[in-house]
């Protein structure tokens, strides 16, 4: 009888040692399982808000062309609709960059049973401009750097079109006329760094007109595109044009030394001349650091934070 007294007295203590164990185990299984599921739930959160500052800062950075008001303004509307308001507060702006930081409260699920209601997840990112030195999208056309950026009539309709010796203003991209036409369409890649290019001679109107006419009727249906104070990348009658140091010397098909990109608005072609305005451009490619034509420079956009 004793024994069996004995064996009952063990088996109560094994099954309340088994208890305690098993609530142990819950607690630690609770515990897991808010590292996992809210551990996941930040890391996402996280993600996203990494993005919308990224996409915050790299819009916002386009506005510093116009002004640091400009800037605050794309940063904050963009913002808003990434779903992470940035307030001015969170913003730190220059005339070269823009930068964001934003903090969020994410609200915890499992992790409340351990005493964590909310968690704090932050991100910050930086953009800036710089004149860009390599980018798509060239037209076959150069300009001396002094006409940037009050030039309002180009190519052969300069009003003194004799001092090119035979050139227009255009650049060799290959394939004559039909080239010509293409590269204006289309445009080319042409990267400053490699500092030469060479002219494409005579006046090629009848293509010229075709390929400038195709870029102003492709933007007949955008409103923005039909001004030079609202146009924008989207516009085809926005064009790139080289930037030279100077025609001197240019003979039929020649080498010319390049400082920059610009960004031209066409109005229109008439009677070989070519009539618009330079305007304040960032555009993708890669950045430099030319200012041989200041503000009228090509500017592009690089995320560095």
């Amino acid at each position: 009888m004793k024994r069996i007294l004995l064996k009952l007295l063990n088996l109560r203590e094994e099954s309340g040692a088994a208890l305690v164990i098993v609530a142990i185990s819950m607690v630690a299984l609770l515990g897991f399982t808010a590292l996992v599921i809210d551990g996941g739930r930040l890391y996402a959160e996280k993600s996203k808000l990494q993005k919308a500052m990224d996409s915050t800062v790299l819009a916002g950075a386009q506005g510093l062309r116009t002004s640091e008001a400009q800037a605050i303004s794309i940063a904050k509307d963009i913002s808003k609709n990434n779903g992470f308001e940035v307030s001015e507060s969170d913003l730190t702006i220059t005339s070269e960059s823009i930068k964001a930081t934003k903090q969020v409260n994410v609200p915890m699920t499992f992790a409340k049973a351990i005493g964590m209601n909310n968690a704090t997840v932050s991100a910050t990112a930086k953009a800036i401009i710089a004149p860009l030195k390599k980018a798509g999208g060239i037209a076959p056309l150069a300009i001396e750097q002094d006409e940037v950026p009050n030039a309002i009539i180009l190519n052969c309709g300069k009003s003194n079109p004799g001092t090119h010796h035979g050139n227009c203003g255009y650049l060799d991209f290959g394939n004559g006329g039909d080239g010509l036409a293409n590269a204006f369409i289309n445009g080319a890649t042409y990267d400053v760094g490699s500092k030469i290019v060479e002219t494409e001679p005579g006046g090629k109107q009848g293509k010229v007109d075709e390929a400038i006419n195709t870029l102003i009727n492709n933007d007949a249906a955008k409103s923005q595109c039909q001004s030079a104070s609202t146009a924008d990348n989207s516009c085809d009658r926005v064009i790139t044009i080289v930037v030279i140091d100077s025609w001197d010397g240019a003979n039929g098909k020649s080498n010319l030394n390049v400082v920059g990109l610009a960004a031209y608005w066409i109005e229109k072609y008439e009677d070989k001349k070519l009539y618009g305005k330079f305007i304040k451009m960032v555009s993708p490619g890669e950045i430099g650091s030319s200012t041989s034509i200041g503000d009228y420079n090509l500017y592009g956009v690089k995320l560095v934070e």
